[in-house]
């Protein structure tokens, strides 16, 4: 089973990779858009180019000279606009990629200190719940004691039950066997005092 922290750590990879995949759609987007405004401005000018009148000087140039000058104009618009193409990307992106630093940098602070924090919570827990174990043993242990107090108290008081019953029973037998014993005294003084009277 995974940890807290394996889980959130987890949780922060997948945020970040879902955070630099948008960065790296808005900035393809970006170099498209601006590609295809390159590309429509060098159509406007060669269209532009193709339909302005020829000047006095181009009369008289060699149309093939016209059409080098031409082809090597076209080819250097193409590559200034390659350049600004690639520099505009480059410069979106390293834009994107400082952004993108600066972010995971802000991120990394905030996910170092709610690390840090998530600790100290963590650590406060676990003695909290180390010291609620402990009160509850010794609660569990001062039950048990109570219980066994409890039963040798209640040994004791049968115990005492059984003595007094005991007791009891003795001095009635002891009060029976004396009763016995004085009512045949008393017999044979009665029979000593008749047998001694003058009429018999």
């Amino acid at each position: 089973m995974a940890s807290w922290r394996d889980e959130y750590m987890q949780a922060l990879l997948e945020r970040d990779l879902r955070e630099k995949a948008s960065y790296d759609r808005i900035d393809d987007e970006l170099v498209e858009a601006f590609t295809q405004l390159l590309a429509r401005t060098a159509a406007l000018e060669a269209e532009t180019a193709a339909t302005e009148p020829p000047t006095q000087d181009a009369k008289l140039r060699d149309p093939a000279i016209d059409a080098a000058a031409t082809e090597g104009d076209t080819q250097v618009k193409k590559d200034l606009a390659e350049a600004l193409r690639s520099n505009t990307q480059l410069q979106s992106r390293l834009q994107a990629a400082e952004a993108e630093l600066t972010i995971l940098r802000a991120k990394t602070t905030a996910d170092a200190k709610s690390i840090r924090d998530l600790t100290r919570e963590r650590a406060s827990l676990s003695q909290k719940a180390k010291d609620k174990d402990d009160e509850l043993r010794q609660k569990a242990r001062f039950l048990s004691d109570v219980q066994d107090e409890m039963i040798s108290l209640n040994l004791q008081l049968n115990m005492s039950e059984q003595n007094a019953k005991k007791v009891k029973a003795e001095n009635k037998e002891l009060i029976e066997r004396w009763l016995i014993h004085k009512g045949r005294e008393a017999e044979a003084m009665n029979h000593t005092l008749e047998s001694q009277s003058p009429g018999r």
